[in-house]
């Protein structure tokens, strides 16, 4: 079972993917609403993937965070956000091993995208 951390400003949201997960047999080892509260889950566990939305509470972005993770171990993040900005998909596509879907989320579209995390 692959083991995911939730990053999320939005608890409703959060909430929704973590039942959504769970359904399809992931394990949520945790969420977070902001950078400094996902550091604290990440001193505490390894997830094999990260959910992470662009927007956080507090000063930094899901941007800044991906690129601090992946400076020190890598972890395949997957962003599910609802910018379209050019620059924020391009941003996306220059970290290592991060991919992105666009809000609102399809569950069929999630589910294939996961699966293929899964798989690697």
């Amino acid at each position: 079972m692959k083991k995911i951390l939730i990053i999320e400003d939005e608890t409703i949201i959060s909430f929704g993917y973590r039942l959504q997960l769970e359904r399809m047999g992931f394990e949520v080892i945790g969420t977070a609403r902001s950078s400094e509260e996902a550091e604290e889950v990440l001193r505490q566990e390894r997830p094999d993937l990260i959910i992470m939305d662009i927007y956080l509470k507090g000063t930094r972005t899901g941007l800044d965070l991906a690129q601090e993770i992946q400076s020190k171990e890598p972890i395949p993040i997957l962003f599910l956000t609802a910018s379209t900005k050019p620059e924020i998909v391009q941003a996306i596509r220059d970290l290592h091993d991060c991919q992105y879907l666009p809000k609102p989320i399809n569950s069929d579209n999630l589910e294939d995208v996961l699966q293929r995390f899964a798989r690697a």
